[in-house]
């Protein structure tokens, strides 16, 4: 496991603090560690400042999205987090629809999460954007809770002339 140093070991504590306020099932700091040391790892932060990018956020996170690329074109949306004292703000919807844009723009086309199954208000918010329960996992949380399982799928882009004729073969 490497070593999280200066910014990046602040975001990963920053990022810890937030999920321990936040999350009634929240990662340790090292897990959290880990999945940002990650080179697939899709990060998106939200301070008192605004959305951004990690790299441009303030460490006093009211928000945070963390996910990771499994494959080419799908992300597994790992964490998701908003300060109790800011929800109901869009920041939780901002955040994920910024992830889902950013991933898009380099081809991803699938996300899938999974969320306690008592928890309304989170699957409220991912249904609104777009997500769809696929499964349930039972008994999945320490509690005894069931996971469901959700996706969002994102219409193919279409493929320029160059590509569509590269990958055919014409009958003469």
């Amino acid at each position: 496991m490497s070593e999280m140093r200066g910014e990046n070991a602040s975001v990963s504590e920053a990022i810890h603090r937030l999920a321990t306020r936040a999350m009634d099932h929240p990662w340790t700091a090292s897990q959290i560690a880990s999945a940002l040391a990650s080179e697939f790892a899709c990060l998106m932060l939200h301070s008192a400042a605004g959305a951004s990018e990690a790299a441009d956020a303030k460490l006093d996170l009211t928000g945070f999205v963390l996910g990771r690329r499994v494959a080419v074109d799908l992300v597994e949306i790992d964490l998701v987090a908003v300060d109790p004292d800011h929800r109901r703000e869009g920041i939780g919807r901002d955040l994920l629809e910024e992830l889902i844009a950013s991933e898009a723009a380099v081809g991803v086309r699938e996300f899938n999460l999974e969320l306690a199954s008592q928890n309304a208000a989170a699957l409220a918010l991912y249904s609104s954007a777009g997500f769809v329960v696929v499964g349930r996992r039972s008994r999945y949380y320490p509690d005894g809770d069931d996971a469901l399982l959700l996706t969002r799928t994102l219409e193919e882009a279409p493929m320029d002339q160059t590509a569509a004729s590269a990958g055919h073969r014409r009958n003469e």
